[in-house]
């Protein structure tokens, strides 16, 4: 391999250790319904192939989650009227099996790198199927991937409670959910 072509080669894959803690931006009304997120949340094209974006928690620079939606939220205000964290450990997500016993998710650090559109985010990981699965096998596994999305707080008081610790995770994990009206 040339020179070139290595620097052109993707990284290899890094799999989360499964100590870690998770974040996923969701919006009410477009994600959650009531006091629950709902399986649209979760596309299945993004378990297929694209990848389930999550931020990895010690990794995290809640500045670019706010942004990201602000940002997110300026497209379809309608229905993403207020910002929501889902937050759960990478272990239990991994230890999901589907009917005939397959592992379901795999979940891969994927940092993304700075462009001039968009800031670095070291803390970016992606959650997919284990192995390709059609239509409704990826259906049937995200419906074991909505549980673990169902702890959430609203953005706003996780980047007031980051903002009074030293560490973005220590005042989240002893937060009350804040579920929607």
């Amino acid at each position: 391999m040339s020179v070139a072509e290595a620097r052109d080669a993707p990284e290899p894959v890094a799999a989360v250790p499964h100590e870690e803690w998770l974040l996923r931006l969701n919006f009410n009304p477009e994600h959650i319904h009531g006091n629950e997120v709902v399986p649209s949340a979760v596309s299945l094209t993004d378990l297929k192939s694209r990848g389930y974006s999550v931020d990895r928690e010690h990794l995290v620079d809640i500045r670019i989650v706010a942004d990201r939606a602000k940002s997110h939220a300026a497209n379809r205000p309608d229905d993403r009227k207020v910002s929501y964290l889902s937050r759960f450990e990478c272990g239990p997500v991994c230890g999901e099996t589907d009917a005939e016993g397959k592992v379901a998710f795999r979940i891969e650090a994927s940092p993304v790198i700075a462009t001039e559109a968009q800031p670095a985010n070291p803390a970016h990981a992606h959650i997919k199927s284990a192995i390709p699965r059609g239509e409704a096998g990826l259906r049937k596994i995200r419906m074991l991937l909505i549980p673990h999305l169902q702890r959430f707080i609203a953005l706003e008081e996780y980047v007031r409670n980051a903002s009074n610790d030293d560490q973005v995770g220590q005042g989240v994990s002893q937060a009350s959910d804040s579920r929607p009206d």
